[in-house]
């Protein structure tokens, strides 16, 4: 017998197709008949699609199609591809004082997509965010270096005040001195915050409407009513002070007379929109508000409303004429007497009339200077800001730069937080300073009022805070490897 090429081809696909039909019918045909099934039963499972689809003619047994198929997700387009967080980081809690549109929101934004994963919350406050930390109720946040400063050394009569008005303490009673150590103790527990680093500035603005007959800082002081952003309220305070304004006249200015019940007469707002819905309605004569100049709600507002920004620092007024002109003549010839002789000499009274003018004139010239002096009597950490308007903001205002004064905010971090993640976290934040910055800036750039801003996240400032806050542990090790930090040790002392 011969056998040719054809022969054993044909062969081969007999064999295959009889594998087939035993894997596919006849196994489970004889399956079937062994647990007792009908022949009719069988035969229907066995050529039926529902039973083809479980079982696989490329192996014996049953498939682990059901039990797990990972291609599903590679072919249903509607799925997304979830990648597995591989250092498992969890998720902290992020104290944001300032509201909707703030500027600490804008970085919250950031942050969560490429520093660390974090969930805003909001706080009433940098003192409510203080006490969210001591709570363990927020994990990170920006708070004001002066605020946080004055609140670990306890030496501000002002913030002891809001302080125990948190605490509706009534200080009236002889046990709630607040000079007394017991009372302080409650007013100021223990802070659990170390620092990460320098973030940005916060200004403060006094704003009014643009036809307002307020011009100067003084001028709310004429029976107006004056809203105050709640988280801002302890820098207006303190202005006011510097001022030499009354605490009387302060409580006029932050009361609505046109509200009779005096549960909600408080012209202190707890949020930015109440405030500037408030002021839109003409409610109040002026708004004080500390904030960062691209604060989306301040930016809006400008462009709804004319306004005008009312310069903080203390200026001479724009009519003050220098009392240096009145001796210029001194130097020149009579007048009306025709000759060229310089007069004489002044006798001891015109010497003291002139003196006590040219001193006059100095104080004048000098104000915004001894102003700036004074005011460092009540802020530890306060800064004299020219704020571009034209930049930032609408306004009507006839000048282009506000003179006011900023405040730093810090990042800080609850001492609960290991150092090893804190290191991580620190690393990523130092990384990603400038592209912060710029991110926020192209995504929110304004082109009628180019709202660039370069002067936040400075590498070189990272470790610029007061040093009653302490740094973070992680933080240090990363600034000790940047070479922001250094230690020598000598036979004397330790840098």
């Amino acid at each position: 017998m011969n056998i040719t090429p054809h022969d054993i081809l044909t062969g081969i696909l007999i064999i295959f197709v009889l594998t087939y039909a035993y894997n596919d019918y006849i196994r489970p045909i004889l399956v079937n008949l062994i647990q007792g099934k009908s022949l009719s039963t069988t035969i229907t499972e066995a050529f039926s699609s529902q039973g083809s689809s479980q079982y696989s003619s490329l192996s014996p047994g049953l498939s682990n199609t059901v039990q797990f198929d990972t291609n599903s997700y590679l072919r249903n387009t509607n799925k997304p591809i979830i990648l597995n967080n591989q250092i498992s980081l969890p998720i902290i809690n992020y104290g944001n004082p300032s509201g909707n549109g703030s500027y600490a929101e804008l970085v919250a934004d950031y942050f969560r997509n490429k520093i660390y994963p974090i969930q805003s919350i909001q706080t009433q406050s940098n003192i409510d965010t203080i006490y969210k930390f001591i709570n363990n109720e927020i994990d990170i946040a920006f708070i004001s270096e002066e605020i946080l400063t004055r609140y670990i050394k306890r030496d501000c009569k002002y913030l002891t005040r809001l302080l125990a008005e948190a605490f509706e303490l009534d200080t009236t009673l002889p046990e709630n001195n607040l000079d007394s150590p017991k009372i302080l103790d409650r007013l100021y527990p223990p802070v659990n915050v170390s620092a990460i680093g320098i973030g940005f500035d916060i200004d403060f603005y006094l704003v009014v409407s643009n036809f307002s007959n307020i011009v100067e800082f003084l001028d709310i002081t004429k029976g107006k009513t004056v809203g105050v952003l709640g988280d801002s309220y302890y820098f207006f305070l303190k202005i006011c002070m510097a001022y030499e304004i009354s605490q009387d006249t302060l409580n006029k200015m932050t009361t609505d007379s046109t509200n009779m019940d005096n549960n909600t007469n408080s012209t202190i707002e707890p949020t930015m929109e109440g405030l500037i819905e408030k002021f839109i309605e003409n409610k109040y004569d002026a708004i004080f508000i500390a904030c960062h100049p691209k604060n989306l709600q301040l930016l809006k507002m400008s462009k709804n409303k004319k306004l005008r920004y009312i310069h903080i620092q203390k200026r001479a007024k724009m009519d003050s004429r220098s009392n240096l002109n009145n001796l210029q003549n001194l130097k020149g010839t009579q007048q009306g007497s025709g000759t060229n002789n310089t007069p004489p000499p002044p006798d001891y009274n015109r010497q003291e009339i002139y003196s006590k003018t040219v001193l006059a004139d100095l104080n004048t010239t000098n104000i915004t200077e001894d102003f700036n002096s004074l005011i460092k009597k009540y802020f530890h950490h306060l800064n004299p800001r020219a704020v571009d308007l034209n930049k930032f903001h609408k306004s009507g205002n006839m000048y282009s730069y506000l003179d006011t004064y900023s405040t730093t905010m810090v990042l800080v971090i609850r001492d609960g937080i290991p150092a090893e993640r804190v290191a991580f976290l620190t690393r990523n934040y130092i990384e990603n300073l400038e592209k912060m910055r710029d991110s926020i800036d192209i995504k929110y750039f304004d082109i009628k009022l180019n709202n660039f801003s370069s002067i936040e996240f400075k590498y070189d400032e990272l470790v610029s805070f007061d040093k009653v806050i302490p740094l973070a542990d992680g933080a240090r090790k990363v600034y000790k490897e940047e070479g922001l930090i250094y230690y020598e040790e000598d036979e004397k002392c330790k840098l």
